[in-house]
């Protein structure tokens, strides 16, 4: 039997603070409500903070909602907090989780959803939603839309998802490094090695898959399924089997939330195992970019009230680090590249409303696509890749049209 350990370290259980733009707003007690001039985007975790950043600014930049006069670009991230953290209900520990399942409002006078939490249910929503005014505009995403996801775009009368590319990113292995830990892995896994540790039909160790000295059981972890760091793990795993989808038939495999470091500094035993530190015998796949933005320390600590108005809570630093060095028999450890797309209805590109009274331009040519003029989008501009690289993504506009994966 698989475990499923929350993640609840530095967190109040039930958070639910939205990360958004700030803006004055007459309204107490409440967060922004999208109004009808304005534009909603959903989507995933990995991808959130390059979008975020972009539209609501960086610790040293202004971004793209700080220059807007009327009209803002609301962005609702796939996590239920600023920290990039999962919200869970009262009473829930390690032992015992219980979602929460976080809601927003998407539109002003409307009622509160379930909050888009993946790159995949994002697609779905925004091919969902063929009302008239659109509730979602468009959505960032670490996959492309499928085959049929773009036919059904075409029968909706969208034309077909219009995909952007904003960036790059990596999915790495991490593991703890740095504070009270340290970790019994090699400097690098291959995705071989990987496969011989998520596959193995019982608990393994360290020394006898000859990947160290250590005798501790190896604590293999997973983000949730809808993720695309899992998606892009599974898919490599399953190149490395021969092309046969891996069995993930590790006892000892623990279900975690996707990019958070407490994954690996708050790592308990499995069953029946009795070990000071399992802390040094687990890994998990994790975004490149994310443990960037951690180690820039952007993430302070939720647990300290912030004095105003100048000083603050202590930086966290994340306590991990990834695994990219060579390999035990040779190879450099495992790292496969992605993407971090915005997808939006082709329709909404040939819009005549320009997204600031007075203006030339749609929300689409303001933001993400201009093919008249390619460079004035704001991602395009040297101010958007500054700050989708203060993100940690490597910035990479282009502008892709109709694809699919």
């Amino acid at each position: 039997m698989k475990h499923h350990r929350s993640l609840l370290a530095l967190s109040a259980i039930g958070a639910t603070a939205l990360l958004l733009p700030v803006i004055g707003i007459g309204q107490a007690g409440a967060d922004y409500a999208p109004q009808p001039g304005d534009i909603v985007g959903v989507g995933g975790d990995t991808p959130q903070f390059a979008i975020d950043f972009g539209l609501n600014g960086s610790l040293s930049a202004a971004g793209f909602n700080q220059t807007a006069t009327v009209n803002r670009v609301v962005d609702f991230d796939a996590t239920a907090d600023g920290n990039a953290r999962a919200a869970y209900t009262q009473g829930s520990s390690e032992a015992h989780p219980s979602p929460l399942n976080p809601t927003d409002v998407l539109r002003a006078g409307t009622s509160p959803v379930q909050r888009i939490s993946s790159s995949g249910n994002a697609i779905t929503a925004l091919l969902a939603d063929q009302g008239s005014p659109e509730t979602i505009n468009y959505i960032f995403s670490g996959s492309l839309p499928t085959p049929a996801q773009q036919s059904t775009a075409g029968t909706e009368g969208f034309g077909y998802l219009h995909v952007v590319e904003i960036g790059t990113d990596s999915i790495d292995i991490a593991a703890a490094s740095g504070g009270s830990y340290t970790t019994n892995a090699p400097s690098g896994l291959t995705a071989a090695q990987l496969l011989s540790i998520y596959d193995a039909t019982g608990p393994v160790t360290w020394s006898g898959l000859g990947l160290g000295s250590s005798n501790d059981n190896i604590i293999p972890e997973l983000p949730p399924s809808s993720s695309t760091v899992y998606k892009t793990l599974i898919a490599d795993l399953k190149t490395a089997n021969g092309n046969v989808a891996p069995t993930l038939s590790n006892p000892d495999i623990v279900n975690v939330e996707q990019n958070d470091p407490t994954a690996i500094t708050n790592a308990t035993n499995p069953s029946g195992v009795s070990d000071a530190v399992p802390q040094d015998d687990a890994i998990v796949p994790f975004s490149a970019a994310r443990l960037a933005l951690w180690s820039s320390g952007y993430f302070l600590n939720p647990g300290t009230a912030p004095s105003y108005p100048t000083g603050g809570p202590s930086t966290l630093t994340p306590g991990v680090s990834l695994l990219t060095g060579t390999a035990p028999g040779g190879g450099t450890g495992y790292a496969s590249p992605i993407t971090d797309y915005v997808i939006f209805r082709q329709s909404d590109a040939t819009l005549s409303t320009p997204l600031e009274p007075g203006g030339t331009k749609n929300w689409v040519q303001s933001l993400f696509s201009n093919p008249s003029a390619p460079a004035t989008p704001f991602f395009a501009r040297s101010t958007g890749e500054a700050l989708v690289n203060a993100s940690g993504v490597t910035w990479n506009y282009n502008d892709l049209g109709d694809v699919h994966s």
